[in-house]
């Protein structure tokens, strides 16, 4: 008889929490130019990370990677007292703007770049990565859809709203992000799909 496999690690408060936050802080969320609940990527790239051999807490900061960034929750301490410091700390590293209102968009997006080519210099593998990459992942793939299944071309999917940049700004965008994620060791199957749908998006 085949042995029976055990999952790695097995939900506790530290995801439940996460998800708590996540759902009632997202709850009037949607995705850009849809009326599906945001909490559908939310969900989306914590299953990603959690595929790719993810921890709790990093599974926890999936969940929450944008809360920072997208709700009125803009004080890591409090976020802290809500879920943890190891979370918080994911979370910020993924998170491209606190300030409100959002400083433009190439210089939030340019200084993303430069923070990610940090972390993927460090000597130990910085838990953000993971769920950096699986937030981009999940996005590409979204919008590669959106050329495979509707039809629709690149120029036509940017347009200002609700993208914040057209064609040209996003193409530069995802290509930095395939070529600094391709520089880092984590997830290699998984830049591989980000890789793909990049293609996709912008043949």
């Amino acid at each position: 008889m085949t042995e029976k496999l055990m999952p790695n690690w097995q939900p506790t408060d530290i995801f439940l929490d996460a998800f708590k936050v996540a759902a009632e802080k997202h709850k009037d969320g949607v995705r850009k130019g849809t009326t599906i609940p945001y909490i559908s990527h939310l969900l989306a790239v914590s299953a990603l990370v959690i595929e790719f051999g993810g921890t709790e807490v990093q599974a926890g900061a999936a969940l929450l990677h944008d809360v920072i960034e997208d709700t009125d929750l803009k004080d890591p301490f409090f976020l802290g007292a809500l879920v943890g410091p190891e979370i918080v700390k994911i979370v910020v590293a993924c998170t491209d703007a606190i300030e409100d209102p959002k400083p433009p968009w190439r210089e939030r997006k340019e200084k993303y770049l430069a923070h990610l080519q940090e972390m993927i210099a460090e000597p130990v593998t910085n838990a953000a990565i993971l769920v950096a990459l699986a937030d981009k992942v999940h996005n590409a793939e979204t919008t590669a859809n959106m050329v495979l299944l509707d039809g629709l071309t690149a120029k036509q999917i940017f347009v200002n709203p609700p993208f914040n940049a057209g064609v040209d700004e996003q193409k530069w965008w995802y290509t930095s992000l395939v070529a600094e994620f391709s520089k880092s060791t984590v997830a290699p199957k998984l830049v591989e799909r980000l890789d793909r749908a990049v293609k996709v998006i912008f043949k």
